[in-house]
């Protein structure tokens, strides 16, 4: 084309470009950790071992962190939560995991569950 362009030019449009690209994720809220104890084949709460499965309660839309503990000797866990399609992989006795994730806008109750313990390893989550 003929015309020249200034070193100067094309670096402020590549740094504007990376910052662009970079600002979702710059100005995220940093994820709610929310940390799971596997013990006796139940899920509790970190510092709360007396309520087996309980009620995660969050708000529509939020960016959250859940880390999974195993402290079940001789056992494997997972988490999951089937209906919004997510999941982490199973982890031995002493292990620990972690999947964020963002909870969904729609209010409701989302089961979690642990793959390998459907029946007795199961929560809910309540999106407010």
């Amino acid at each position: 084309m003929g015309k020249k362009v200034s070193v100067k030019a094309v670096v402020a449009v590549a740094a504007l470009m990376v910052f662009a690209a970079l600002l979702p994720v710059a100005s995220r809220t940093p994820a709610r950790e929310i940390t799971l104890v596997a013990k006796g084949m139940a899920f509790y709460l970190e510092g709360d071992l007396a309520a087996p499965n309980p009620t995660i309660r969050v708000k529509r839309g939020e960016h959250v962190r859940v880390v999974l503990r195993n402290e079940d000797r001789g056992m494997k866990h997972d988490f999951a939560v089937p209906t919004i399609n997510v999941g982490m992989k199973t982890i031995d006795w002493t292990e620990r995991d972690e999947v964020t994730f963002d909870i969904p806008a729609t209010p409701g109750t989302y089961e979690y569950v642990c793959r390998p313990h459907l029946l007795m390893m199961r929560g809910t989550i309540q999106v407010e």
